[in-house]
């Protein structure tokens, strides 16, 4: 049977201090791995806001001949 407050528990279970060395390397990485995510989404939204380049303009060759098909 769930207790009223049992995910707030297991929620919080990652802010307890463990001598747990595998269980604390695993929330270390884990942290690590979120701000890597965070800062990936910051560059792809600021990415997303600056202008496109344009083509340059390519002067094609007037001997040029579309392949046929």
């Amino acid at each position: 049977m769930v207790r009223k407050g049992d995910h707030v528990a297991k929620a919080l279970y990652g802010h307890l201090a463990t001598t747990d060395q595998r269980l604390v390397a695993e929330i270390a990485r884990l942290r690590t791995r979120v701000k890597d995510l965070e800062r990936l989404v910051e560059q792809l939204e600021l990415d997303r806001e600056l202008p496109l380049d344009p083509l340059p303009n390519v002067a094609l060759d007037e001997d040029w001949v579309p392949a046929t098909v």
